[in-house]
């Protein structure tokens, strides 16, 4: 298992792929139907190469299996913060403990950054994502905040982590 910085040798079509795959899979009936078929070939290609995020991608034998964006928050209440943008996997790779490899990686290079507190967004029937990351040690804030995906409206919930809470030492890699 290799995870690592995108560089621009990478293939960001493979990459892509993996948000668009795990879009179609998870977010099926979460999100309308017609939405999740008009997502295109590539549609990431642009969103992943975007200044101002940082993005890892993990590889299993050379392959594009899962990636995680994150960076400084695009809400000026959280000034400070990071925020993790998105982390995907193919959705043949999920519910392996790959995402706790994952979201250990992004952890720690958050911590090396300087960041103290970290926040995501998610979907709130998305009940996998939020069972995971509350195992995780993610608490949510009681923010919640609509999104409109093609002409569904959906509520995300703000979960934050504290990095001065050591809650990786029960996970292991």
């Amino acid at each position: 298992m290799e995870i690592r910085y995108i560089t621009p040798d990478d293939n960001l079509a493979e990459i892509s792929r993996i948000y668009e795959q795990s879009w179609k899979h998870t977010y099926k009936g979460m999100l309308s139907k017609r939405y999740l078929n008009s997502i295109t070939e590539g549609e990431w290609i642009e969103k992943i190469s975007r200044c101002g995020t940082n993005s890892l991608v993990m590889l299993h034998n050379g392959k594009y299996i899962g990636t995680v964006s994150f960076g400084s928050s695009h809400i000026s209440q959280f000034d400070g913060w990071a925020e993790i943008f998105s982390i995907y996997f193919l959705p043949e790779y999920t519910g392996q403990g790959l995402g706790i490899i994952l979201m250990n990686h992004v952890i720690a290079e958050l911590r090396r950054l300087g960041y103290q507190r970290i926040f995501l967004f998610a979907l709130e029937k998305n009940l996998s994502a939020i069972r995971f990351y509350e195992k995780y040690g993610f608490t949510t804030s009681g923010v919640m905040m609509k999104n409109r995906f093609g002409r569904k409206v959906v509520n995300e919930i703000m979960y934050v982590y504290d990095m001065s809470q050591d809650y990786t030492g029960k996970f292991s890699s």
